[in-house]
């Protein structure tokens, strides 16, 4: 299932909508097959990613 996202409907999976909606998807979630994924930077664990805002 797709949803919307800030570039519009079905833009996001499932899980990264639910968090967009709610306001906890965060910049640096990235699929881990993306790209413009930085391991430094990025991370596809929505704990690694609280983590990384922590510090």
């Amino acid at each position: 299932q797709w949803r919307a996202g800030p570039e519009g409907p079905k833009t996001l999976c499932n899980a990264c909508g639910v968090r967009f909606k709610s306001g906890r998807l965060f910049p640096e979630y990235r699929p881990a097959l993306s790209p413009t994924f930085l391991s430094e930077v990025h991370s596809n664990s929505h704990r690694k990613v609280l983590e990384m805002r922590r510090q």
